[in-house]
């Protein structure tokens, strides 16, 4: 077994205990069951693409062996980058690490969203900033791999793979645009969960979900360095393959 499975399911163990321990301490489903199953989802999902995979109907094609369904190019395209960058990737565990984190130093015990902890700042940034910060990183990483893995594959054909060659040649813009829309979706949903505990509890010190327009800005903050020194890392690398 590789090494990047086996930390996988070594960081899904920790999940599971950190929902565990949140759902005894809060007694609040909204504190544990969407974040268990996000973080199930992305580290567990080369498996389920595996199991998934192979069931795939057969694709129909004509006599002239020109596939007759209209998803064809669609489907391709979807197949080529998981099999590239998840199934076959021993590094995907970088991806969705950071995003893991986040949660497990959500656990009761050592928890830096709330109490003593969520005080300490570095230039009026949280510890929280970290888990953010990484997790940015980790997306635009994985969003410009996959436009240059698209870019690379000259049998992807349709709307998604000129998507993604188009992403592959702006990075800069492609890359912020996926962030942008992955922060107000991730926002949002904090924003539901906290006013929902509220709602419960009417006090922040008894739920788990910590929310605020300051937060959500040093939360934005903490995405856009993510994503620029993610830029930056790459810009070099590619520098120094050049030379």
């Amino acid at each position: 077994m590789r090494i990047g499975t086996l930390l996988r399911y070594g960081i899904w163990a920790g999940i599971v205990q950190t929902a565990y321990a949140n759902r005894r301490y809060y007694h609040m489903t909204t504190t544990w069951l969407p974040h268990l199953a996000t973080n199930s989802a992305a580290l567990l999902l080369p498996d389920l693409y595996r199991l998934v995979a192979p069931a795939a109907a057969p694709r129909a094609t004509s006599n002239t062996g020109t596939d007759t369904s209209p998803l064809h190019d669609e489907w391709n395209t979807m197949q080529s980058i998981f099999t590239q960058l998840v199934a076959d990737n021993p590094s995907y565990v970088a991806y969705v690490a950071p995003l893991a984190a986040g949660y497990l130093l959500s656990h009761p015990q050592f928890n830096i969203y709330k109490g003593h902890m969520a005080d300490l700042r570095l230039a009026g940034l949280g510890l929280d900033a970290l888990p953010h910060s990484s997790t940015a990183f980790a997306l635009t990483a994985l969003t410009c791999d996959t436009a240059a893995a698209v870019r690379n594959d000259h049998a992807a054909r349709g709307l998604l793979a000129g998507l993604f060659r188009w992403g592959a040649h702006h990075q800069t813009l492609f890359s912020g645009m996926v962030l942008i829309l992955a922060t107000a979706i991730w926002e949002f949903g904090e924003y539901r969960i906290y006013r929902h505990e509220m709602a419960q509890r009417g006090d922040m010190s008894k739920i788990n979900m910590q929310w605020s327009v300051q937060d959500m800005l040093s939360d934005c903050a903490s995405n856009t360095i993510g994503w620029a020194v993610a830029l930056a890392w790459r810009t070099l690398k590619q520098h120094n393959q050049d030379e």
